[in-house]
């Protein structure tokens, strides 16, 4: 008789609701998609205070040795603790991906574990973070189990003090594409269209895409405004862009906009396009020498926008360098789509 495996998931929590380290939900094994040797898990998280290996989510009947999902944060820190239980170690995964999570800023988090590939993987807003790999692939399977699945609070661990919305679990794992789509479709309360008002800001950092006021002096009757990143709290005067489609394309305000479309962002405030004049221009960034983004009243092929680059290194006046650089890939070239309207 030929077996099909059968693709199944189900949204434990729509919310969002609000978690102290006492507060749980459970869901027992039989009322969630049957896993075989793959499972997902996606949500989005809110932390309000940090705490002693606050538990965000954990599956089994005993804390120690059955692990199979689980997901902490180190203790008195916002990084993503993630681990499962193997054949030979009931506590393996990875430790600390990255430098953590702001307090009081939503994220979307992907948990996705397999043993026929061997690996556990993190996403944080799409993008790829951290994975174990399993090194002694015919002998090290991972350990699934059929205990209770527990939302906060399990046993007697605490858990997350914070909120938790869109709390999903897949009986596959998720490929990155699926994480990016889950990200895009849950993260958002509405569609991203043209006319949208929205802020940019920087995953790396934190901080916003704006501007201050100052202006690139390119040569004669040719000033820019600087593009910067300024704080990791938006303001909603400077903050603030328009999406609008590439230069002679047309489009209609309220479209959606599709993944990979080339577009362009114009401020608010200004009523200037963001921009990025190419090295016709022979100028620079004043600290990394990259090519410049600016704002201008001008609208031509220097508005469409593919690879907006920024880093940790700060200007003078405390705000972040703002260039044009890469093909895209890169972690600084990541930037987090905030709606306004």
């Amino acid at each position: 008789m030929l077996k099909f495996a059968v693709k199944e998931w189900a949204e434990l929590i729509s919310g969002p609701i609000s978690m102290g380290e006492q507060d749980q939900r459970v869901f027992a094994h039989a009322d969630l998609p049957a896993v075989n040797d793959k499972l997902s898990i996606t949500l989005r998280l809110k932390i309000h205070k940090l705490s002693n290996w606050p538990i965000i989510f954990h599956k089994g009947t005993k804390f120690i040795s059955i692990r199979t999902p689980i997901l902490q944060l180190v203790s008195n820190e916002s990084a993503l603790h993630a681990r499962f239980s193997g054949n030979w170690n009931s506590n393996v995964g990875i430790d600390v991906p990255d430098d953590g999570l702001l307090l009081n800023k939503w994220y979307h988090i992907a948990y996705t574990l397999s043993d026929p590939e061997k690996r556990l993987d993190i996403y944080v807003d799409g993008e790829w973070i951290g994975f174990y790999g399993i090194s002694n692939v015919k002998v090290q399977k991972v350990v699934f189990n059929d205990g209770p699945l527990h939302i906060g609070r399990s046993e007697n661990h605490l858990g997350i003090n914070g909120e938790i919305s869109n709390f999903r679990y897949f009986n596959w794992r998720l490929s990155p594409e699926e994480v990016i789509e889950d990200y895009f479709n849950e993260s958002q309360k509405k569609p991203i269209v043209y006319g949208s008002k929205i802020a940019l800001a920087h995953v790396s950092t934190g901080r916003y895409l704006s501007t201050k006021g100052i202006k690139y002096d390119l040569g004669r009757n040719v000033q820019h405004y600087m593009a910067i990143c300024g704080c990791q709290e938006i303001d909603l005067k400077n903050d603030v862009w328009t999406i609008i489609g590439a230069n002679g394309k047309s489009i209609k305000e309220g479209d959606p906009v599709s993944l990979n479309n080339i577009i362009g962002f114009k401020h608010q405030a200004t009523g200037c396009y963001l921009n990025s004049h190419g090295t016709s221009y022979d100028r620079a960034t004043p600290i990394t020498k990259q090519q410049q983004v600016t704002m201008c009243s001008d609208r031509d092929n220097n508005n469409d926008w593919p690879a907006l680059y920024s880093n940790a290194i700060l200007l003078g006046d405390g705000s972040q360098e703002v260039s044009c650089y890469g093909d895209g890939s890169d972690k600084n070239n990541k930037w987090r789509i905030e709606l306004i309207n």
